[in-house]
């Protein structure tokens, strides 16, 4: 069976028809939030609540454990450190080296946030975040819940609504956006001038124009991912021509920025996130119990050093 699921022979200028899929670590709890960072991949292992380090020594690859901690999607900000959404403390934290944890944001109007799930970083240092309830209602990573679930009353649930969230340093949070059932994952297109953010409950990518003081306006579905495969959309990363590769049903989606669908990568298990890495040509996929590797014919930028996060 093909690892590429063709519907627009414009994917294979994207990534190679025979370029492999290799997994460089498995045995894992469930895995999210992929970044690279130096000569590291870092991940989010859930349920062994840690920050995993990948490395390829000289000796070979090297798995150890970077921090601890509940948190699901990672990035960098400008100055190269770590920024955590976090489960465990239901925010939005940075991690230092040595393991320490500084939270940033963890309420809004008084009120606690939901279960921050992905972030990313503009280029004036100015922090988004989504934050679906999802570790509200505590489930096992990826397993199946009720049609409808973020819809009822969850125990411990503070705020109303499922927003996406605006975070100027040593500030607090500004809503700017609230009719998401489920947001997950957040892009930035290479200008900046649009985020990307996925609805987990309604599978399909949205495109939100960004206003110049940093609010969006004017929302509409780039991509609809319904499908009968296993999956929803869930990690989401840009490359610098603006095409998007989106976690989700049946494998990774890949489209246009103007909502072309080029087709779709299929893994050995199904992805949750992924990230670009090493010289930026290279995917990192993090994908239930392993995380796999690809090489790939264009290139994304790397958070912390230039472009977007």
């Amino acid at each position: 069976m093909s690892a590429y699921e063709v519907r627009d022979a414009a994917l294979h200028d994207l990534v190679a028809p025979d370029a492999p899929i290799v997994r460089i670590a498995g045995g894992l709890g469930f895995t999210e939030g992929p970044v690279w960072r130096g000569a590291a991949l870092l991940f989010s292992d859930i349920p062994n609540n840690r920050i995993a380090r990948w490395r390829h020594l000289q000796e070979g690859p090297e798995l150890t454990t970077f921090a601890t901690g509940h948190s699901n999607g990672l990035t960098l900000d400008r100055q190269g450190r770590v920024l955590a959404a976090e489960h465990g403390g239901r925010g939005v934290a940075h991690i230092a080296d040595d393991g320490t944890r500084t939270v940033l944001a963890d309420q809004y109007q008084g009120k606690r946030l939901n279960s921050p799930n992905d972030i990313v970083v503009k280029s004036d240092g100015t922090i988004y975040f989504s934050d679906p309830p999802y570790a509200v209602r505590a489930a096992t990573p990826g397993a199946a819940r009720p049609e409808g679930w973020w819809s009822a009353p969850i125990p411990g649930k503070e705020l109303s609504h499922h927003g996406v969230y605006r975070l100027v340093p040593g500030g607090t949070p500004q809503l700017v956006a609230d009719d998401f059932a489920l947001p997950n994952g957040l892009a930035f297109s290479p200008d900046e001038s649009i985020l990307y953010v996925d609805d987990s409950a309604h599978k399909h990518i949205r495109a939100l124009d960004v206003r110049a003081d940093g609010t969006l306006t004017q929302g509409r579905i780039l991509l609809n991912m319904a499908s009968g495969d296993p999956g929803v959309p869930d990690g989401m990363k840009v490359d610098l021509q603006g095409n998007v590769f989106c976690t989700g049903p049946g494998g990774v989606w890949v489209c246009r920025a103007d909502g072309t669908l080029l087709g779709r990568i299929i893994l050995p298990e199904l992805p949750a996130n992924l990230a670009w890495g090493e010289d930026g040509s290279v995917l990192f996929l993090t994908a239930r119990t392993s995380v796999y590797r690809l090489q790939t014919l264009t290139r994304g930028a790397l958070p912390g050093r230039r472009g977007i996060a």
